[in-house]
């Protein structure tokens, strides 16, 4: 996906294509669910470094995502949040970030994801180890 590799003008193109269905559950044929479209949104917004409209959008996905009972989904859409934190680094950022990787790891834990748990663990090493804004 064009946000691993930074890419924002592909970013801008699928966010504008993406928008319409900012309330939706993204299917894969024939009965896969990859969880709210909203975190897609966000995860494009934050590589457009449009930082309030990735809030919103990772704010709807992990509210849709958990009426849905789609534990996984919104632990990786918190894992996306706290990263879009990380990189957009305001004052609150960090703790804000280092609460929704707080919760991320013991979901993945609980789920027995051990691989996505060691993602989760190298980012709130980051977040532990990043200095504060301003310094």
């Amino acid at each position: 996906m064009c946000t691993s590799l930074g890419d924002t003008r592909r970013a801008g193109k699928l966010y504008e294509l993406l928008l319409p269905y900012a309330g939706c559950n993204v299917l894969a044929y024939p009965e896969l669910s990859l969880g709210s479209a909203s975190r897609y949104l966000g995860l494009l917004a934050s590589t457009l470094s449009r930082w309030a409209e990735a809030e919103r959008h990772f704010d709807a996905a992990i509210e849709m995502n958990a009426q849905m009972g789609a534990r996984p989904w919104s632990s990786h859409t918190q894992h996306d949040y706290a990263r879009m934190l990380l990189a957009r680094g305001e004052a609150s950022d960090r703790e804000r970030a280092l609460e929704l990787i707080a919760g991320t790891l013991t979901t993945y834990l609980e789920l027995g994801m051990e691989s996505w748990a060691e993602k989760a663990s190298e980012l709130e090493r980051a977040l532990q180890v990043s200095p504060a804004p301003g310094r």
